[in-house]
């Protein structure tokens, strides 16, 4: 039976964006299980935290995971993890992240590829989608880009994606050169933080 992860940031006892982070629950939970969408099949997420000695002060990373039948819920402290390379990585033919399961296996001997860069930029066919934690987006003049087709398709970038702050669309790693800079982001790094140079990026 496949486990899958949810990660909620928690500032001073709060978590947030949880609405976000229940639908991609509700939705894994759909998918999987053969009687569909109801609502016995789901984990309500604000009564399962609400049950729970969240820290109150202070950053936290919360790591819930599940799976058809059951949930497990941790705490941990968080410090903002610094990326400053990333080194483009092309995924194996097939492989399949669409939901977020707790086997990341194949995203850690992705990782390894490394070298010294601090994190990866992976590729399908050449095609930019995610690095090994984060969406990434890319600025062009005063609009932000990001790859219409990621790895996964994380709860910050749909939301951003709703706000009209990001514009998908399909970008080739030939064409990364066109762009002005770029940002990476996801549930424990929301947007607007800092930018990078392309150069930033290598293969």
């Amino acid at each position: 039976m496949h486990q899958f992860l949810e990660t909620i940031y928690i500032l001073n006892g709060k978590p947030r964006y949880l609405d976000w982070h229940q639908k991609r629950v509700d939705a894994t939970l759909s998918h999987f299980s053969p009687q569909g969408n109801t609502e016995e099949n789901t984990f309500p997420l604000a009564e399962i935290l609400g049950a729970c000695n969240i820290p109150t002060s202070g950053m936290y990373r919360c790591r819930i995971r599940y799976d058809l039948n059951a949930i497990e819920v941790e705490f941990f402290p968080y410090t903002p993890r610094r990326i400053n390379t990333l080194r483009l990585i092309e995924a194996p033919v097939g492989y399949d992240y669409r939901f977020k399961y707790a086997d990341r296996e194949v995203l850690e001997q992705l990782f390894a590829q490394r070298g010294d860069a601090d994190d990866i930029l992976i590729t399908r066919d050449g095609w930019i989608t995610d690095t090994s934690i984060a969406n990434i987006s890319f600025r062009k003049g005063n609009r932000w880009y990001s790859p219409s087709k990621p790895l996964l398709a994380g709860t910050t970038w749909k939301r951003l994606i709703a706000d009209g702050i990001l514009i998908p669309r399909p970008i080739h790693q030939s064409e990364l050169y066109h762009f002005d800079s770029f940002r990476i982001f996801n549930a424990m790094n929301d947007w607007g933080g800092e930018e990078y140079e392309l150069r930033s990026i290598s293969d």
